[in-house]
């Protein structure tokens, strides 16, 4: 509605100001895509026969085409100019903190509020904070830290850092109680991220600093947890390395050593610490980071761990479910494999066609494909697929090419592309998904807005 207004008082009033800015060849702008999207949703919902529940969702979890339609209005409105001030930084901050106090809280068995009060026994450990399920609690981590851990390397202002530092060491003590391994898929995708946009603006101190920050979360959580004994159901993977005091003490004995070294080094060379933070760099890290992947899944797949076995049982029957999922859209018809099967309709599926292999196996029933590009695949077809990965890819690139070294942008940057790592083991739902398309349109729309001269890179 507001979009609208708007349009309407700029033709009124004659301004020169345009309703939409046209600062990108038409094939790569994000609303063009995230338009795309919503009407491959649109057709979905023809594919299905429970048209009344592709449009709310009610038969998976709520992430209808209604939904998807608010989204993409939200976006196109706030693409357009976003005012990323003083205000909004502060009730971030607020707003998390408040978030990650009541996760330590239940964590230790404390519910002040009674949110977990009419949920079973056996379910209680699977809810937590104010998002109900762990993961979709662990995806809201993935968006709000490395806004702040971009604020704390990258901000002007000493203020602003402090602030930052602080929700860092408050998001770090708030990981463990989140018991998801998408959560540090996430994260570690992010801190790749920024640590390559820390070099490049010569700010690899500042990086070691904010990871250091987050060490200290994480070694407070792991000695209260050790002390208080705090929830330790669903502790599995890597929540096992991180709620170890020890190993977390080590690692960030390690860190510090790192960040003297370096703070040394800048202080007697800083022209050579500049010098060495430059592209040929990153290529170096990047080779050797390859080769150690490479390494480490050889090596892993000889082993027979686990984790480099992938089967029906792999990442807590996400094999299984990934799996019966490709073969929902491999084994559909050719209208179904590029419209989709309808919006939210995975429920009905399995149903349909695995039932009986669910309950043999996982002993659950699966309303969600827990990979949301698998996700989007199978309800709206190759055309809502491809249009989502063109809404995500022209997104990325538009704040990417923009980012100048400005805080804002780059934190609104890193919590997409956190959330989108860890969506690739997780799934879409109302509750935390919409923040995703939201940091992308203000990373976008405060770009347009600071471009006009407007905003202020602090």
């Amino acid at each position: 509605v507001s979009f609208i207004l708007e349009v309407v008082m700029i033709r009124y009033y004659g301004s020169d100001k345009p309703v939409f800015y046209k600062d990108s060849p038409v094939i790569l702008m994000p609303e063009l895509w995230i338009i795309l999207f919503m009407i491959a949703n649109t057709v979905a919902l023809f594919m299905t026969p429970d048209r009344l529940a592709a449009w709310s969702g009610s038969n998976g979890r709520y992430f209808g085409l209604s939904m998807v339609i608010i989204l993409t209005l939200m976006f196109v409105c706030l693409a357009r100019e976003a005012s990323v001030n003083k205000l909004i930084f502060v009730l971030l901050f607020a707003v998390s903190g408040f978030a990650y106090v009541l996760a330590y809280l239940q964590h230790f068995g404390f519910d002040p509020f009674a949110l977990r009060e009419r949920v079973t026994d056996k379910q209680k450990e699977m809810f937590i904070s104010l998002f109900g399920n762990i993961n979709t609690y662990g995806s809201y981590i993935c968006i709000v830290l490395p806004v702040f851990v971009a604020v704390f390397i990258f901000s002007k202002k000493i203020w602003c850092r402090v602030v930052a530092g602080l929700s860092i060491v408050m998001a770090g003590m708030a990981i463990i109680p989140a018991k998801s391994d998408n959560v540090y898929l996430g994260l570690g995708v992010a801190f790749i991220f920024l640590f390559y946009v820390a070099i490049l603006n010569k700010d690899f101190t500042e990086y070691i600093f904010a990871v250091l920050l987050l060490f200290v979360g994480l070694e407070t959580m792991a000695i209260l947890n050790s002390v208080f004994k705090g929830s330790q159901k669903h502790i599995n993977g890597i929540a096992e390395i991180v709620e170890s005091p020890k190993v977390m003490l080590i690692l960030s004995l390690c860190i510090v050593a790192v960040l003297v070294v370096s703070l040394i080094f800048r202080k007697l060379k800083y022209e050579t610490y500049k010098k060495i933070q430059c592209p040929l760099f990153l290529i170096i890290f990047s080779i050797l980071m390859v080769i150690a992947l490479i390494v480490i899944v050889v090596l892993g797949v000889r082993s027979g761990n686990e984790l480099f076995v992938f089967n029906d049982k792999w990442g807590t029957f996400r094999g299984f479910i990934w799996t019966r999922g490709w073969y929902l859209f491999r084994d559909s018809s050719v209208l179904h494999k590029i419209f989709g099967n309808g919006n939210e309709t995975i429920s009905q599926l399995m149903y349909d066609y695995y039932f009986e292999q669910m309950i043999a196996i996982t002993f659950r029933k699966y309303d969600n494909l827990h990979n949301e590009l698998l996700q989007y695949l199978v309800t709206t077809g190759l055309f809502g697929c491809l249009s989502y990965i063109g809404f995500v890819s022209t997104s990325f690139a538009y704040i990417g090419k923009r980012m100048k070294g400005d805080a804002v942008a780059i934190g609104c940057l890193a919590g997409g592309v956190s959330y989108f790592a860890q969506s690739l083991v997780n799934l879409n739902q109302p509750i935390t998904t919409p923040f995703f398309f939201v940091i992308l349109a203000t990373g976008i729309g405060y770009i347009r807005y600071r471009d006009q001269g407007f905003g202020k890179n602090e």
